[in-house]
């Protein structure tokens, strides 16, 4: 029965079904139960033009970055026929879950979001994909962190110290002018007496957003390379990174910039590869775009952090392209 679903792959299809079939060759190849007429089907699949290679290497590279073991993947769904040609995936979300399955994905979804705040070492605060969480700390400030955040506080009699060592955070400061409020991220630091300032620590550069008070922001490169202090006064934003340095102060757009504490996102004219970046951080599933070219698309919208498939609706509307569901709440746009 699986190999008759096989048998049935459009000689001629469009490039999208390319991709549909590309995925699915590689979680039969890589099971226990692929055959060597599978293996010989599959050559003659590959085989058949350039599109079809070129289908296969994009969906090989996007396989690799799942983390989810082809067998488990192939085992948890029964593929069966279905009418009409370039249907492969369509077979494939079609799949029966045996009980023993979704027990065990709740199960695991339970101690993820049971584990979700974890303390790894003394003073560091962790989040996850999905998950937002504000901190209460000794001195009366709040912590705000968004999806995937980890923060490191190290408070003492003089200063008070955080790390942000990865993803967003706002703080909220209590009044201390004895203490001021250090938040360093990558090389630079954020210094406030009392204020409310977000951080964002991406790839490329820092940024910080001042929504009240005045934060200063410094940065130490190295020894070599240590620039000016600047202020940042509400409703202005500041961006470093460690080739270019201290970026002018600017307007803040705080609608788009903090959008996630209101449960949103704002993008205008963004790439679609950012887009699902964000996307993929605010859901406990996980989001891929699949080909180069997509992933340059812009994008604008506003989106509810907390409905991710609504999320990637719309993105197909809006950019004219298609998305697949795969086992344990993988999404693949194409």
């Amino acid at each position: 029965m699986q190999s008759a679903f096989f048998d049935m792959i459009d000689p001629r299809p469009s490039q999208h079904t390319l991709v549909e079939q590309a995925v699915a060759w590689l979680v039969r190849l890589q099971s226990d139960h692929v055959t060597d007429a599978d293996r010989a089907r599959f050559t003659a699949w590959y085989e058949t033009s350039d599109a079809h290679r070129v289908a296969y290497t994009e969906a090989k590279d996007l396989m690799g970055r799942l983390h989810q073991p082809a067998q488990e993947l192939w085992d948890e769904q029964v593929l069966t026929p279905v009418p009409g040609a370039g249907q492969m995936v369509r077979g494939l979300i079609g799949r029966w879950i045996p009980a023993t399955a979704v027990c065990a994905v709740l199960a695991l979804a339970v101690f993820v979001l049971w584990n979700a705040f974890t303390i790894e070492a003394p003073g560091t605060i962790k989040t996850v994909k999905g998950e937002h969480r504000t901190v209460n700390l000794e001195d009366g400030s709040t912590v705000l962190l968004n999806a995937e955040t980890t923060v490191r506080v190290a408070f003492t009699d003089q200063h008070r110290s955080i790390e942000l060592i990865a993803g967003e955070a706002s703080f909220v400061v209590a009044k201390d002018p004895q203490r001021p409020f250090e938040v360093t991220a990558a090389h630079g630091m954020s210094t406030a007496l009392g204020t409310e300032f977000n951080v964002r620590l991406h790839r490329s550069a820092t940024t910080v957003t001042v929504v009240e008070g005045v934060v200063q922001v410094s940065q130490q490169r190295d020894q070599a390379h240590v620039s000016a202090p600047v202020r940042v006064h509400p409703r202005e934003t500041v961006s470093y990174s460690k080739t270019g340095g201290i970026s002018a102060v600017v307007p803040s757009d705080e609608v788009m910039s903090l959008a996630w504490q209101r449960g949103q996102l704002v993008f205008n004219k963004k790439p679609l590869a950012e887009v699902v970046e964000e996307l993929d951080r605010q859901w406990t599933g996980h989001i891929f775009v699949a080909g180069t070219q997509l992933r340059q698309l812009p994008v604008n919208g506003v989106f509810d952090i907390h409905d991710a498939s609504s999320a990637v609706r719309a993105i197909e509307r809006i950019l004219h392209v298609r998305s697949v569901t795969l086992p344990l709440n993988v999404i693949v746009i194409y």
